[in-house]
């Protein structure tokens, strides 16, 4: 069969004789002599070079179309052929008689000569061998692999001038990526970029091995074939081996004009590409391709080194630390405290945002900053496994146990290590979210498509067919990774051994696991009570009666429980936002017909689900005391869809009622609509009174969201709705004090703190809910008096406080922390006002502080 009755397509890649196509590149011309020089083929363009038909030469010797000098130097090359997949080459002989000087290969293809030639560029070799000298002296500027190959394809570029110049690493599945590139500014980056394996099948794998440099100078040139027509002639070690129908299908569909690729072996294994992309014709001449193809092999070598020098420099830094450990191991400290002078090189060993030492109950943390709760809630969660072998992650929130870790919203991977036996003592790596767009060229699970022409190869003009975003992961924890965390368990568990005694340790577990169970307990009970003081107090300032007081109060009671019973239920993970809708309107409306919703199943983390609670509720009430449902006509339309961005966008419309003007009170339920979010969750809420009713706009972002990745809409655009000014009803708050400021991360508490210190004689009052904005206010005003929460979700008010204190500005601390009472004494010297209080509470300490 010949090659023109084979049809191309990538499910026949595999099958493809891409080295017995029987034709060369234009660019160059072929001979195949006998073993006693007889010519058995030729190229068709032979008269190009030597003014000699095909016909002519078929069976005539050597010396008939030789130069005798030119000829001696090919015998005496072949007498140097002693490898199977061995190559010569001479650079710049006048191999035929018309003086026109040219570069040679040869190679034995069976039992066959072949002779190559293509036109030489004379004077070149002095630049070649300075340039190759400069990018050989380049690879001691780049320490890593990642450098080094980006050195590497810089160097290449500048020998070449090839528009685009990747490095291209296979994977072990024989997919490939794009490590490092180095292209002109007007051409499009591939860095990054995902290849399925079939885009280079197992036989082109196999050539990449045998020859090193594969040039494609025209991709758009025609084919010569040979005389006579010899399709089983192998081609394996050609240099001007034509190019595979699909190959060149798959170049035109990209832009590319010519491509030059070298091969890197490493441990004699194909460790990658060079590949080279021209968007113009571009001939390599075979001397320049000899020093790049040099370069490479030498650039094999220092990457084979760096890789080595890695796992070397693992092992050292490993048994360095495990020397330094057991010389400087104190048995009458605290194994902690022995564990914390050394926490800052564990870190560095394994790439991570943060690390956690857990021992004993007691903890420290090395990185970004972790709350004591949600160290509590991981290690809880990671002991429910088995507690013997390194436990790997790249996606918490996906993770079977991930599920009641709040701390999934900050960070993504986890590597949990085993420094005991004993179930609460480990280190744990975290890592942030790293957001991968992986673009495939063509979907890897499905290569090819049905065509016009029948199942063809899929083109990839942008290798943008198909992508993948992978969301929730971080990166991935590598075989080093896991390597050099086997060997800190090994040094950790011999550490454990000279200072723990077993029995004790075993003795004690249930006690300790009881006090965890209740120091958790505890600190819910302190925020829930906290929270409802907070409802409590400011329902009563905005109510009438004391059966308006009971009705509005038990409403909003009743709310925050279904929250907590519906989380409860779901184990404190992300739960539907539709069963929001559905208690609420089951609870206080009894003709359903008059609340149409419309939008996708979402579900929301436990804090948005807790806030978004009580908005609903307050939205509800307003309708049925002052809007749309307190009237028999009006109804309420509430739509939500998924933005562009992630967020989830909600839409409250109520109609049939009449408005003539916006009210101008400022309720407590007003500021929970306006505030909540915004204030608890980062997003956004919009009010306005239309002549029919209420409209307000919610936007809840996506860090506090999950949803099937089918539901994702594109955004509906809505009105920028201005907010109604409303009168303060705190007006007549005495104003002798100046400003306070409030740092706490629950918004009723705050505005509970912040109308007690109205009353109490602060004419302004601030609210930030983190410390960085917190710590920007400090340096902008002029503050007389501060209240910080300690425990702000993922970080501590203490860097607040040692501000606080370098200014002189009074300040206490509030919390549900209250053995923490004697640690802050210490450190501040200041008062801890225990949750849940009052505000007669409140505005005691404040009277004990400013008084003092």
């Amino acid at each position: 069969m010949s090659s023109a009755d084979i049809k191309y397509d990538l499910s026949n890649c595999e099958k493809e004789p891409i080295h017995r196509l029987g034709k060369i590149q234009s660019y160059g011309g072929l001979i195949a002599f006998s073993s006693d020089w007889l010519v058995l083929s030729c190229s068709n363009n032979i008269a190009e070079f030597c003014k000699k038909k095909p016909n002519d030469l078929l069976g005539s010797q050597a010396a008939d179309l030789i130069t005798p000098e030119v000829l001696s130097t090919l015998i005496s090359s072949v007498s140097h052929i002693k490898y199977p997949d061995q190559v010569e080459r001479i650079f710049g002989v006048n191999l035929f008689h018309n003086g026109n000087p040219f570069d040679v290969s040869l190679h034995f293809s069976g039992q066959e000569l072949i002779v190559e030639f293509e036109p030489a560029t004379k004077g070149t070799e002095p630049r070649l061998m300075e340039q190759l000298r400069q990018s050989l002296r380049a690879f001691n500027n780049s320490d890593d692999p990642i450098g080094l190959c980006k050195s590497a394809a810089i160097s290449v570029a500048e020998m070449i001038g090839y528009d685009r110049v990747m490095v291209y690493r296979f994977h072990p599945d024989d997919s490939g990526e794009v490590v490092a590139e180095h292209r002109l500014s007007e051409v499009d980056s591939f860095m990054g970029l995902r290849y399925p394996a079939s885009d280079i099948p197992r036989q082109a794998r196999a050539l990449y091995k045998r020859n090193l440099t594969r040039l494609v100078a025209d991709v758009e040139a025609e084919a010569v074939e040979l005389s006579p027509e010899w399709g089983e002639l192998d081609l394996s070690l050609s240099v001007l081996r034509s190019v595979s129908p699909v190959h060149i299908e798959y170049l035109i569909n990209m832009g590319v004009k010519a491509s030059y690729s070298i091969s890197i072996i490493i441990d004699g294994e194909l460790w990658g590409l060079i590949a080279c992309h021209n968007y113009t014709p571009k001939r390599v001449d075979l001397s320049l391709r000899t020093y790049t193809e040099l370069f490479v092999e030498s650039f094999a070598l220092e990457l084979k080194g760096r890789l080595d020098k890695q796992k070397l420099i693992s092992n050292e830094i490993t048994q360095r630390l495990h020397t330094q450990m057991m010389a400087g191991l104190d048995t009458s400290l605290p194994l902690i405290e022995s564990l914390r002078v050394h926490g800052e090189r564990l870190k560095n060993l394994i790439s991570s945002d943060s690390m956690v030492i857990m021992v004993d109950g007691q903890h420290v943390v090395f990185g970004d900053p972790i709350s004591q709760e949600d160290i509590q809630l991981l290690v809880k969660s990671v002991n429910k496994i088995s507690t013997s072998n390194v436990t790997a992650v790249d996606s918490i929130a996906n993770w079977q146990l991930g599920k009641e870790l709040t701390i999934a919203e900050r960070f993504a991977g986890l590597l949990a290590i085993p420094i005991s036996r004993r179930p609460r003592d480990m280190i744990i790596f975290l890592r942030r979210e790293e957001k991968q767009s992986v673009t495939w060229a063509g979907n890897p699970e499905k290569p090819v498509e049905l065509g016009p022409n029948g199942s063809r190869l899929t083109p990839r003009k942008s290798f943008a067919a198909w992508s993948e975003l992978r969301e929730g992961y971080s990166a991935p924890w590598l075989e080093s990774d896991l390597a050099l965390a086997k060997q800190i368990k090994v040094i950790l568990l011999e550490v454990f051994v000279r200072t723990i005694d077993e029995y004790n340790r075993f003795a004690e577990q249930s006690q300790q696991q009881q006090d965890l169970l209740i120091h958790e307990l505890n600190h819910r009970v302190r925020n829930i009570l906290g929270l409802i003081n907070s409802i409590v107090g400011q329902t009563a300032t905005s109510v009438e009666s004391v059966d308006e007081f009971k009705s509005i109060l038990s409403g909003r009671i009743q709310a925050l429980a279904l929250a907590q019973n519906k989380l409860t239920e779901e184990n404190w993970s992300y739960t539907s936002f539709n069963a929001i809708l559905e208690t609420e309107i089951d609870a206080f409306v009894s003709d359903r017909s008059r609340i149409k919703l419309n939008g996708p199943e979402v579900s929301l983390s436990p804090k948005a689900f807790t806030v978004i609670t009580l908005v609903t509720h307050e939205l509800i009430t307003n309708a049925m005391k002052h809007g749309a449902l307190s009237t028999s006509a009006g109804s309420i339309e509430l739509s939500w869809n998924i933005t562009d961005g992630g967020d989830l966008s909600i839409e409250w419309k109520e109609t049939g009622v009449t408005l003539n003007e916006p009210p101008t009170r400022r309720g407590f339920g007003t500021l929970i609509i306006e505030r909540a979010i915004p204030f608890d969750l980062n997003g956004t809420s919009r009010t306005q009174f239309a002549p029919h009713g209420l409209i307000a706009n919610l936007t809840l972002p996506s860090n506090h969201l999950q949803y099937e990745e089918g539901v994702l809409e594109k955004t509906k655009s809505t009105a920028d709705l201005g907010l109604g000014e409303i009168a303060n009803s705190n007006s007549e708050a005495k104003k002798l004090l100046g400003s306070a400021l409030i740092v706490e991360d629950n918004m009723m508490i705050a505005i509970d703190e912040e109308l007690a210190l109205m009353e109490y004689g602060f004419n302004h009052v601030e609210i930030h809910s983190s410390v960085a904005p917190a710590l920007q206010a400090i340096e902008k005003s002029n503050f007389r008096f501060a209240i910080l929460d300690i425990n702000l979700g993922d970080e501590s008010s203490e860097p607040i406080a040692e501000k606080l204190q370098e200014l002189c500005i009074p300040f206490i601390f509030a919390s549900g922390y209250q053995e923490w009472q004697e640690l802050l004494n210490a450190r501040f010297g200041k008062l801890l006002l225990p949750k849940p209080f009052t505000r007669v509470d409140l505005k005691k300490v404040v009277d004990a502080v400013l008084g003092s």
